[in-house]
């Protein structure tokens, strides 16, 4: 990432939610726009999920998730976010609400404890956009 930033989060998810980022993906073909990699634990007992754009290996965001402790679910724990688009500031709200539309468009994550965002939220900011006349 060229521009960085970084925010904690805190969001519990279930454990199948958890095996789907534990998972990752692998595109199957060309149509497939996004890479799901994953590191493992670090010193933080967290694991690292990445989401790549696949035809450019451009990191986009990177979720820390805390695996399930005791009694206890497993954690996004942290984001960290390109916030530069071509320019353009990519806030730390629009930064977690395309990493989760990401997640569930992608993965089939359920994220039960966050809102519903549509699929039309994903970063989309009128500047970036190419007229076509």
């Amino acid at each position: 990432m060229k521009h960085p930033a970084a925010a904690p989060w805190d969001v519990s998810i279930s454990d199948a939610d958890f095996e789907k980022l534990k998972a990752g993906f692998t595109p199957r073909d060309m149509d497939d726009k996004w890479v799901f990699r994953v590191t493992d634990l670090d010193q933080s007992g967290n694991i690292s999920i990445h989401l790549v754009r696949s035809w450019t290996d451009t990191e986009l965001y990177v979720l820390a998730v805390k695996p399930r402790h005791g009694g206890s679910n497993a954690k996004i724990e942290a984001i960290t976010w390109e916030q530069s688009k071509g320019g353009i500031h990519v806030s730390e709200v629009q930064g977690k609400k395309d990493a989760v539309i990401l997640c569930r468009a992608i993965l089939g994550c359920d994220f039960d404890a966050l809102p519903h965002y549509d699929f039309s939220l994903l970063w989309n900011h009128p500047a970036a956009q190419i007229n076509r006349k």
